[in-house]
């Protein structure tokens, strides 16, 4: 849990304005660092998010669910969509804020279909990927 926090601490200080997408991408790999062996999930199976090929398995699920947490976009057990939109508005490079903004807005209301986090976490980011693969960006 301090982790989490010492991560969310740095990136907010280093980065008060928007990153980079290279920044992001850097800041992906510290989260799949601590994502991917929290949920016992191979390369093989998150690589292809990246492409929009989504594997349905519990594993899988929870990693994008233990990403979102990082990422700070879970209050409460739950994905927050004003969560989400504050984090698009705070980190995002101008060019893709406003397509991951509406993405976001048009997956609002798909977490409510999920009780389980991890199906939610999934579900959600198949909708953001499949609303505009080309900002898409999972680690």
């Amino acid at each position: 849990m301090m982790f989490i926090f010492i991560v969310k601490f740095l990136i907010l200080i280093t980065f008060c304005n928007a990153m980079t997408m290279k920044q992001i991408k850097a800041t992906g790999k510290t989260i799949r660092k601590t994502c991917q062996p929290k949920n016992n999930v191979s390369d093989e199976k998150i690589d292809p998010l990246g492409k929009g090929e989504f594997i349905a398995e519990k594993e899988v699920m929870c990693y994008m669910a233990c990403v979102m947490k990082m990422a700070g976009t879970v209050k409460n057990g739950k994905l927050s969509y004003d969560a989400a939109i504050k984090q698009a508005d705070m980190l995002l490079p101008e060019e893709i804020k406003e397509p991951a903004k509406a993405a976001l807005t048009a997956c609002k209301k798909v977490p409510d279909a999920y009780k389980d986090i991890c199906e939610a976490a999934f579900h959600v980011t198949k909708c953001v990927y499949n609303q505009n693969p080309d900002i898409f960006y999972f680690p």
